[in-house]
């Protein structure tokens, strides 16, 4: 039997050591902002350091909804605000930040493969999947 929880654990731990939690981030913003022209587009519209700040929050409030239905209050307004303090991001851009999430996993973890990657995207999905519905109720495209 295989524990993804701790295969989950240990990776995060090599990829976001104690002393270095913000070049994850940083790598996978950077890999995020450039999986397609319409998230080019979409990230180029805020300033570069509030990405990274943003998806480091956003990724550890959304560990937290791990299947028991729970959601970290912090994690609903971000989800919902549509103004500079939310996360404003189209439903479809969530399978990106999976894929974007998962290579740079792939890229940072020198223990990477096919179980460790299975247990991140274990462990993200009911986060990810709580984001997403909530920008399907909720997301208004900005002005340009």
């Amino acid at each position: 039997m295989k524990f993804y929880r701790d295969l989950f654990e240990a990776s995060l731990n090599r990829v976001i050591p104690e002393n270095d939690k913000k070049s994850f981030f940083q790598t996978f913003y950077d890999a995020f902002k450039h999986m397609t022209p319409e998230t080019e587009l979409h990230f180029s519209r805020q300033p570069d350091e509030e990405g990274p700040q943003m998806m480091y929050k956003t990724f550890f409030a959304m560990l937290a909804v791990d299947g028991v239905l729970f959601v970290p209050d912090f994690l609903e307004r971000l989800a919902r605000e549509q103004s500079h303090d939310g996360l404003r991001l189209p439903p479809r851009f969530f399978a990106l930040w999976r894929e974007a999430m998962l290579n740079t996993v792939h890229l940072r973890d020198p223990e990477c493969d096919d179980e460790i990657l299975t247990a991140w995207a274990m462990a993200i999905a009911p986060g990810l999947e709580y984001l997403r519905r909530q920008a399907e109720l909720h997301y208004r495209a900005q002005e340009v």
